[in-house]
């Protein structure tokens, strides 16, 4: 039975992780990008490498991290105390977030001053794990409690954007608000979204009633709000903002595996992709050990699969993450600087090649496969799982064009946030509700470690050649890599929430036609006719 599932997740993982790779290739054969031989070895033994773990974290995912989401949701709805149900949900979201790959690669393409008052990497990772702590709670009460969710997202954003008009009007922290708003989309990545999906359905068919199925989503749109408020009062208490020091990749001179091992195993610059997997995942065993032991007292055999699950999810998700280091990062800067040297004469160029690169990142994605799956599961086969990964190819494609475009013509990225937001909290009064729940949390599973790892860095890489052109050119000029290069994460994890809302619009519409023609075909041309009794 693990055999069959696994050709089936490494078919899945293999038409994810193709599209970019060839795209890649396709873009050496132009006069865009020039690789050499050795660049080609890595590409594909890398793109091989991300196959077999993204295909062993999703069978692992299944029968590890998805199901001690759904023991913890069931048995905390069960909880008459609200203590309880708040210290584990806390911890459980807190700690994961500690250690989530996603924030360990953007931390990792930071550069830190240390300080007293300096952002340093221990307030920057506490930060958005408190954030993400306390709205994992916020998001069990509402399921418990019976909340609407869009109340909810409603004053919770609004909160947002008025701490945000605070940072906005600084001239001196303004340029951190595109960090700022990425903060909210690494939260939710690889190893997060499994567990908190499956913690918001657990609660919520515990819970029953009639919204059951709505409130089985949601979850990971609130948790991605909290880290965007905490980082944005850790920013307005601190005076100094943190440095930023572009280094420039280099091609593969070396063998692929004298940089994919230093990525794995732990070494002097770094803990390995093993030890970081390790340490985002042991906290979650740990607290539900704990839980299990005081409350639910699962079977021997249950435990065992659940380990082996964490084990199988465990060595995928470290090959995973050790490919995207040791290849994508670097390959993303190269595509990067390629690009940004046609900035001057032909910015569509860009533009396109960033739309294209979009279409197929979002299928690299691990957690976006865990919640197309769900989405596909709990609502008996209606949403289907190619439609859901076609509207946020699209989304996403959207994202990063305008990410390019950004990087380019350099402007704030208030222009994208504001009307966005709007847009997608008023299309929440037209679209139905698990569309829009399923909506905010594709916006915050999107924004994984493909993004982090491979976009950033090209996004990055492009604005590293116009930026020091502009600075050539104009003296006035002041290069910002927070303000512009940043921002493309918190685009991806916004433009899929307006995709999905689009869908269920669409989706509403075709139903209720539907339903007219099949009134018009049953109901005759006297059946309007009033009938007088004497």
């Amino acid at each position: 039975m693990f055999k069959n599932r696994y050709l089936k997740a490494l078919v899945s993982s293999s038409l994810s992780i193709a599209p970019i790779i060839l795209l890649v290739c396709i873009l050496s054969w132009t006069p865009l990008l020039t690789l050499k031989s050795n660049d080609y070895l890595a590409l594909i033994l890398g793109g091989l490498i991300l196959i077999i773990g993204l295909a062993l974290f999703q069978v692992g995912a299944s029968t590890g991290l998805t199901k001690v989401g759904e023991y913890m949701g069931s048995s905390l709805s069960k909880q008459k105390s609200l203590f309880i149900i708040i210290v584990f949900a806390l911890a459980l979201g807190a700690l994961i977030t500690c250690a989530e790959p996603s924030i360990l690669i953007v931390s990792k393409q930071v550069t830190i001053v240390e300080g007293n008052d300096s952002l340093n990497a221990i307030v920057l990772i506490g930060s958005i794990a408190l954030g993400v702590g306390v709205f994992v709670v916020i998001g069990i009460l509402r399921i418990l409690f019976h909340k609407s969710l869009k109340v909810w997202y409603l004053l919770f954003y609004a909160i947002t954007f008025m701490l945000i008009c605070l940072v906005a009007i600084d001239p001196g922290k303004s340029e951190l608000l595109p960090f700022v708003f990425d903060s909210g989309g690494v939260t939710t990545g690889s190893a997060t979204v499994p567990f908190i999906l499956a913690l918001g359905a657990g609660v919520a068919v515990v819970r029953g009633g009639r919204s059951a199925k709505n409130d089985s989503f949601g979850l990971v749109g609130i948790a991605s709000i909290g880290p965007i408020i905490t980082m944005t009062i850790c920013i307005l208490v601190k005076s100094n903002i943190p440095e930023y020091v572009y280094v420039p990749a280099e091609n593969f001179d070396n063998p692929f595996f004298s940089y994919f091992f230093p990525a794995l195993l732990p070494n002097s610059e770094g803990l390995g992709s093993m030890i970081e997997v390790l340490i985002a995942l042991s906290p979650i065993l740990i607290i539900f050990f704990i839980y299990d032991r005081l409350f639910i007292k699962l079977p021997r055999n249950r435990i065992l699969q659940l380990l082996f699950g964490f084990a199988i999810s465990f060595i995928g998700l470290s090959l995973f993450l050790a490919a995207t280091s040791a290849v994508m990062k670097p390959m993303g800067d190269i595509v990067g600087r390629a690009l940004g040297g046609y900035w001057k004469d032909r910015p569509w160029v860009i533009i396109a090649i960033c739309f294209v690169i979009g279409l197929v990142t979002i299928l690299c994605e691990p957690a976006v496969h865990v919640l197309t799956g769900q989405m596909q599961s709990i609502s008996s086969g209606q949403i289907k799982k190619s439609t859901v990964l076609l509207t946020l190819s699209l989304g996403v494609g959207i994202a990063i064009m305008l990410a390019g475009i950004r990087a380019v013509f350099n402007f704030s990225i208030l222009y994208y946030m504001v009307p966005g937001y709007i847009i997608s909290l008023v299309l929440m009064f037209v679209c139905p509700d698990i569309f829009t729940a399923m909506a905010f949390d594709s916006g915050g599973t999107a924004s994984g470690p493909m993004s982090t790892s491979f976009v950033l860095p090209m996004v990055i890489g492009i604005y590293s050649i116009v930026g020091n052109g502009k600075a050539s050119s104009d003296p006035t000029y002041n290069i910002s890599y927070y303000g512009e290069a940043f921002g493309v994460v918190a685009l991806i994890a916004l433009t899929p929430i307006i995709a999905i809302q689009i869908l269920g619009v669409s989706t509403e519409f075709k139903q209720l036609r539907r339903y007219l023609n099949a009134r018009k075909a049953v109901t005759g041309a006297d059946d309007a006719q009033v009938i007088h009794f004497n």
